[in-house]
């Protein structure tokens, strides 16, 4: 499935606009689907680094509660809120989170649309921060697909968004579970305010990003009907990804020292051998058109993500399949922590025969014969302080069933435990591509 994310949670940034790319480029990930362009020798010249998001160092610093994962699933459940409210103007409960220009922008851009359903996205990235004296600012670009209903027929639109989000500088990140609660940022009550933007419970001012990022302007970059993906044939062969040189955190050895730290009982052939699983099973329900069946294994935003394209070729009677799937070398070459989180980043070797077919059966994309080597960064998460990873990859790591029961929303049918956070195990949050992997 070849897909790089900008992270999608932890995501973490970066991502190409997939528009005009051929579809064989895209795959499992970033929205961008890789192309094959014939083997290139060991010796190509190494890539440039891309550089993350400007001003998100920065943030991190000045935010003592900044978890990446935790803002990016923030800043979708703002924007999927908000198109839900658009149609019948229902913002009262999303003054914090929506200024009033926001809203009227939104309205105004979807001012002939009777009906918006199905809003998916495919990719949210960090533009920059600008930090600007009492408010720092932070640019988001969304991507994704939806239903809009125009004098009584249902259209299925791409669109991209840029979102500027504001809050005042010396505001903090909020725990997860009140971040994503959506509801008064100083007090945690229902988010109705006053005609002043006072909370109606604790009297606080919060209608202008005060305590909590609230997105302040909204413009539409593109929006056309999606058609049906680009499909190409290749050869076969090495992707140039397979010869680029590793890139592997300056501080690596440090960083797994105090990671061993934390937990002693951090078994690395046993993480290996997670990531070697959960690799197959993502790739198997994508080759099977079964999204379903990688619900375990991937965080809200990557489900999310992936799902947008899978839907992008069901809807054009179209399946991406993937056979002699194989990872032939996995290496760690991260380890990270933050408020809430901690990552393990791990670069991939793998070869499989990747094709496009139609209704029919027939071969109108990719390679059903050849094997396709290529490489990837795939960047796993789990919650802080999270003890020993489950010892069985296909079994509920709360409750010890098996994972045919798992709900879109990652809550298992035996326990009714979500699974999907990072709570009990190792999730796959983000996926790169070597050229764009940044360290």
């Amino acid at each position: 499935i070849h897909l790089c994310i900008e992270y999608p949670i932890i995501g973490i940034p970066l991502t190409m606009i997939f528009i005009g790319f051929l579809i064989a480029r895209w795959w499992m990930g970033r929205g961008k689907r890789r192309v094959a362009i014939g083997a290139v020798s060991p010796s190509a010249p190494p890539r440039r680094a891309v550089r993350a998001a400007p001003g998100l160092s920065k943030l991190r610093q000045l935010d003592g509660g900044f978890s990446l994962p935790v803002l990016y699933d923030y800043l979708q459940l703002v924007h999927r809120r908000c198109h839900e409210a658009i149609v019948g103007k229902k913002w009262e409960l999303l003054a914090p989170f929506a200024s009033e220009q926001l809203q009227q922008q939104l309205t105004k851009a979807h001012g002939e649309v009777e009906a918006i359903d199905e809003v998916v996205l495919g990719a949210t990235r960090i533009v920059r921060v600008d930090h600007r004296g009492k408010t720092t600012m932070l640019m988001i670009d969304f991507e994704s697909t939806r239903l809009e209903c125009r004098q009584g027929k249902d259209t299925r639109m791409f669109v991209v968004e840029r979102w500027v989000f504001r809050r005042s500088a010396g505001a903090s990140s909020l725990p997860p579970e009140e971040m994503l609660a959506m509801g008064c940022p100083s007090c945690g009550a229902s988010a109705e305010t006053t005609k002043m933007g006072a909370c109606t419970h604790c009297g606080t001012a919060i209608n202008k990003g005060q305590l909590q990022w609230q997105g302040h302007i909204a413009k539409i970059m593109q929006r056309k009907a999606v058609t049906a993906p680009e499909v190409g044939l290749f050869a076969g062969g090495d992707e140039p990804s397979v010869h680029l040189p590793t890139v592997v955190d300056p501080s690596f050895s440090a960083s797994v020292r105090k990671f061993q730290g934390r937990h002693p009982d951090f078994d690395i052939p046993a993480f290996h051998k997670h990531v070697q699983a959960s690799f197959h099973k993502i790739q198997g329900a994508w080759s099977q058109g079964k999204w379903d069946q990688a619900r375990p294994f991937v965080t809200d935003s990557m489900y999310q993500t992936l799902r947008f394209w899978m839907e992008r070729y069901t809807a054009h009677g179209l399946q991406n399949k993937l056979e002699d799937v194989r990872m032939t070398k996995q290496q760690m070459v991260k380890t990270d922590a933050d408020a809430w989180y901690e990552a393990i980043t791990v670069r991939l070797w793998g070869s499989m025969k990747d094709s496009v077919v139609n209704r029919e059966g027939k071969v109108i994309g990719g390679n059903a014969r050849k094997d396709r080597h290529f490489s990837e960064y795939w960047t796993y998460i789990r919650v802080s302080g999270t003890g020993a990873a489950s010892s069985n990859p296909n079994q509920c790591p709360s409750c010890g069933a098996p994972l045919d029961k798992v709900n879109q929303a990652g809550i298992c049918g035996y326990c009714s435990t979500k699974i999907t956070t990072g709570n009990f195990d190792w999730v796959l949050s983000r996926i790169d591509q070597c050229e764009s992997y940044a360290g």
